[in-house]
């Protein structure tokens, strides 16, 4: 083989290498490439969204101010560990019973080297910090603000979202955060009615059904010290059996 033909051989495969390289860094670009955002919700629009949580407070009865900072804590926690690309809303139960969310986006994900590269670093840090933990932290002191109202409609409400569009049973890993005293009183079903809490699987049973299949629901109970008719204990034991009948899995924890 003489000198050009060696020659000739290197060049062609420098060639190939460097062409080779391209190819596989375009195929690494497009397959680590971010999604495309809402500038609004932050959520994808050109996939689904991986999960939600939903972070409901119960402002039926009034707070402390203790568990006002417990609230902030809770609600901080739940959202520092929601993925990126799912859904994190905060959603007040009071009298006018509205599942409209006080707050609502998708984790954009922290900034990374290739949301900068997509979207420079300047826009990432500016819509994890800003418009997503930032703008809880301004939804939270409205939340910690007293109310009260007249009936306390836990089952109704969780009903109403577990139908809801971005939280029915086609969403993966969702998550319900219920922040309550447990005390369920309407004309449906009060547990100041039945202080034992007879009958309160059935309602459950038939108010959440399927749709609660794969919710995992944390409940933090407000142990405010009001309703002495209904201690905490039938509180808890009556929601024990009503989850244990449609095979939920779920925590419980009190705030003090």
């Amino acid at each position: 083989m003489n000198d050009r033909a060696r020659a000739n051989r290197r060049y062609a495969i420098g060639t190939g290498l460097i062409i080779g390289g391209l190819v596989l860094l375009s195929v690494l670009v497009f397959l680590f490439r971010p999604a495309q955002l809402d500038p609004e919700t932050l959520c994808p629009v050109d996939r689904p969204i991986e999960g939600h949580t939903v972070v409901i407070v119960d402002r039926t009865d009034k707070w402390t101010g203790a568990m006002g900072d417990a609230l902030r804590g809770i609600v901080e926690s739940a959202q520092r560990t929601t993925q990126r690309y799912q859904k994190f809303s905060i959603v007040a139960l009071d009298a006018e019973n509205s599942t409209h969310p006080l707050f609502t986006a998708c984790n954009p994900g922290q900034p990374s080297f290739w949301s900068d590269l997509y979207r420079g670093h300047r826009y990432t840090v500016r819509d994890f910090e800003q418009k997503f933990v930032g703008a809880a932290d301004r939804v939270i002191e409205q939340v910690g603000a007293p109310a009260e109202a007249p009936t306390s409609p836990i089952v109704e409400y969780v009903h109403r979202w577990l139908g809801s569009d971005d939280f029915n049973a086609a969403i993966h890993n969702r998550r319900l955060i219920l922040i309550s005293d447990m005390r369920q009183n309407t004309p449906l079903y009060s547990l100041y009615a039945h202080p034992d809490g007879r009958g309160m699987d059935q309602v459950v049973r038939q108010e959440f059904g399927p749709a609660a299949n794969g919710v995992a629901f944390d409940i933090y109970f407000i142990a405010h010290g009001q309703d002495h008719d209904v201690p905490e204990a039938n509180a808890r034991a009556a929601w024990d059996r009503a989850f244990g009948a449609i095979g939920a899995h779920y925590t419980w924890r009190q705030i003090d």
